[in-house]
């Protein structure tokens, strides 16, 4: 009878490890970051990244100035038809040089009245009115700094350079980082013996890289003395004009970045 206990106990025990052993097994689970887990269950394939750059350098080739033009007479109507006309004045000089009539713009206008010390009623009324012209060439610019040296009423105030084929010079230098990242690809396959699919890409967009414009001031401004004969001196006033700034230089930039699958390995 012990016997036969026993036996019944080492056979139940057998079984409850068993079935505890398939239990086990059942619930096994997998532990670890969800990058270790992603690799694991979705394993990436071979990639390699290829980098190309492009560059191009080009001139700005069009200047847009602005020139201010201030008259101050007794009235508000008179400083304003003086200012008028002189502009007009300006203009068809400007035409009869070459500039476009189109390309010269008349933009901000101002008024304001100047008091002397004492007394509420104005003395004179000032008139400012902004020409902006675009021109092409250094002669139509050194034109317009010429234009403020001769007139007092015209200050010349600012100059702002473009590069009028820009859009075409951007795509220009995409493509050829585009032709740097091809060249670089037919290379490895070729040399290693791969074969690469274009899975991702990122684009670093366009730079554009100018030298500083010269801003100096004239050295020397001529002077006439009693005898009519013109002199030199050797400092400028605070309200000369600049040396007028000339067309420079652009460095169109970019680089891409493309992400190749390696899908055949000989």
């Amino acid at each position: 009878m012990n016997k036969l206990l026993s036996l019944c106990l080492v056979a139940a025990t057998a079984a409850s490890l068993a079935g505890y052993s398939h239990s086990s097994l059942a619930q096994a689970q997998l532990s670890g970051t969800p990058e270790e887990l992603r690799e694991f269950l979705h394993p990436r394939p071979n990639t390699v990244n290829i980098n190309g750059e492009g560059e191009l350098t080009a001139y700005k080739d069009t200047a847009k100035v602005s020139l201010m033009v201030t008259s101050d007479e007794r009235s508000l109507s008179q400083a304003m038809e003086v200012n008028q006309a002189l502009r007009l004045e300006l203009v068809q000089e400007f035409v009869a040089a070459g500039i476009p009539q189109e390309d010269i713009n008349n933009s901000k206008f101002s008024s304001s009245p100047q008091f002397g010390l004492f007394g509420r009623n104005p003395n004179s009324f000032e008139v400012s009115a902004r020409m902006e012209i675009q021109v092409t060439s250094e002669e139509h610019l050194q034109l317009l700094a010429a234009t403020a040296d001769e007139h007092e009423e015209v200050n010349f105030e600012s100059t702002a350079f473009e590069h009028s084929e820009e859009d075409d010079f951007e795509n220009q230098v995409r493509e050829i980082a585009l032709q740097d990242v091809m060249a670089q690809k037919a290379y490895y396959e070729s040399s290693l013996g791969l074969e690469l699919k274009a899975i991702n890409f990122f684009y670093g967009g366009i730079r554009q890289m100018a030298r500083a414009m010269p801003r100096t001031m004239m050295s020397q401004e001529m002077a006439m003395d009693s005898n009519g004969r013109a002199e030199a001196f050797a400092t400028a006033p605070p309200s000369a004009s600049p040396v007028t700034p000339t067309f420079d230089e652009v460095e169109y930039q970019t680089n891409i970045n493309v992400v190749f699958e390696i899908v055949n390995e000989n």
